[in-house]
């Protein structure tokens, strides 16, 4: 009873924590993209985008899923406060995100050096540097994992949610004024430094809160174990951001630098929704674990509650994007009636993943790594394929309608195995017939 009462007031308080700090964090990437485009231009703009979402992806690549297995190998630790072999796991994935990115930097120089050029050759140089904040990012991540289990909500995701867009907000807008102009290069190279800072930060609180004693713990190294793990996990949350961001790539490939800057500001607008949707993850993944071992009648009841709270904050967050869409596209400056409508047909996919989007976590705990990157993987071709045939013959309403086809497609197919694997759907309530009984 205890702890189902503490649990319930964690869910209270991380409830309104979370959402508070997505909320802010949504209003600061906002204001940090608006300044931006005005300061860039449309087309120094859509080459930034085509840069950050590089920095996204490309962060959680090399980081081979190490941040999202912090879970399934540092409960015991964290929980317990020994911190033994933590040191460990966060040396292991540090080096080799490191290594990593530079490999990518290696190959974007080389493929910038010999004219291989898939985009115009200009945007290979905020690649390059691009590349440098991906081990930063990465380890911000791992580090901010760290500081999530041990419920430490805040500084696990106030300054990367809030910090991130801020620095880059006062770094962009100071060099601007300084100096009177910034392009892209500058820019990516200014975002650079943020991901410095911020990672320095979740690094030092980490240590701080004596969550990971530097200490040598060599019976706690398994790469192997951990890499069989973590590495389907990284493929699921690549797949899960390349979904997102394909349509840029494709629209960069068959359109041009202004039509992905009108898609990245209903895009940057849509985003809220998934904002929603990660302040409710940072907030259950915690408690996956513990959940997992205490049987069939706790994962219901915790599901089912992941479920309410996603219906009562995504619905109305969809809602408000319909009543005030149009005045948040017109800040960007962009033709506001067309993109209007790509951000309605992206939000109406969003929301409909981002309800059921639980399901996710509770197949990717409980042994179905490797199938939910194989479902990922298809439904990325779906969206490609689609991108690939209407992006041509509608622009960028018809990259929208590619997205959102593919997240409702990926939404039902997750649904039915979560019905199939655990035997529940998101809504099922503990006390329908057959379901305690079999806990």
């Amino acid at each position: 009873m205890d702890k189902t009462h503490s649990k319930n007031q964690y869910l209270r308080r991380g409830s309104i924590l979370m959402l508070t700090t997505f909320a802010l964090g949504f209003i600061m990437a906002y204001a940090f993209n608006v300044a931006l485009s005005n300061m860039l231009g449309p087309v120094d703009y859509g080459d930034y985008k085509v840069a950050e979402a590089y920095i996204a992806l490309g962060s959680l690549v090399v980081m081979m899923g190490g941040s999202r297995a912090t879970a399934s190998f540092l409960s015991k630790q964290i929980n317990d406060g020994s911190g033994e072999g933590v040191w460990e796991y966060v040396r292991f994935y540090i080096v080799l995100s490191t290594v990593l990115s530079l490999v990518l930097l290696f190959l974007i120089y080389a493929v910038h050096h010999y004219h291989l050029s898939l985009f115009p050759e200009k945007e290979y140089h905020p690649l390059i540097i691009a590349s440098l904040a991906l081990p930063l990012v990465a380890m911000a991540a791992l580090f901010g994992g760290i500081l999530q289990l041990a419920k430490h909500l805040n500084l696990s995701f106030l300054p990367w949610r809030i910090g991130y867009p801020g620095l880059r907000l006062l770094l962009c807008g100071g060099f601007f004024l300084i100096f009177g102009s910034l392009d892209d290069f500058e820019a990516v190279a200014l975002t650079l430094i943020a991901a410095f800072l911020i990672a320095v930060f979740c690094a030092y609180h980490t240590l701080r809160l004596g969550l990971m004693p530097l200490k040598r713990d060599k019976n706690f190294v398994k790469p192997i174990e951990w890499l069989k793990i973590s590495t389907p996990m990284m493929m699921i949350i690549a797949l899960q951001t390349f979904m997102r961001q394909v349509d840029i790539y494709m629209i960069e490939f068959q359109l041009d630098e202004m039509s992905v800057g009108h898609y990245a500001a209903a895009m940057t607008s849509v985003s809220v929704i998934n904002s929603v949707q990660s302040a409710i993850y940072g907030l259950i993944i915690p408690l996956i674990i513990p959940t997992l071992e205490s049987g069939k009648a706790a994962i219901i009841q915790m599901n089912r509650k992941a479920f309410f709270i996603l219906l009562k904050t995504v619905i109305p967050t969809f809602c408000l994007l319909g009543l005030f869409g149009t005045q948040l596209l017109s800040v960007f400056g962009n033709d506001v009636e067309n993109t209007y409508i790509c951000l309605m047909t992206l939000a109406a996919g969003f929301c409909i993943y981002g309800i059921n989007s639980a399901s996710v976590l509770w197949l990717q705990y409980s042994g179905q790594e490797r199938w939910l990157m194989y479902n990922l993987m298809i439904t990325l071709g779906i969206n490609a394929t689609l991108n690939y045939i209407l992006i041509p013959r509608m622009g960028i309403e018809g990259a929208a309608i590619a997205t959102s086809l593919s997240l409702i497609i990926s939404t039902i197919i997750v649904v039915v195995k979560l019905k199939m694997h655990l035997g529940f759907f998101p809504w099922t309530s503990p006390e329908e017939k057959g379901e305690v009984e079999s806990a």
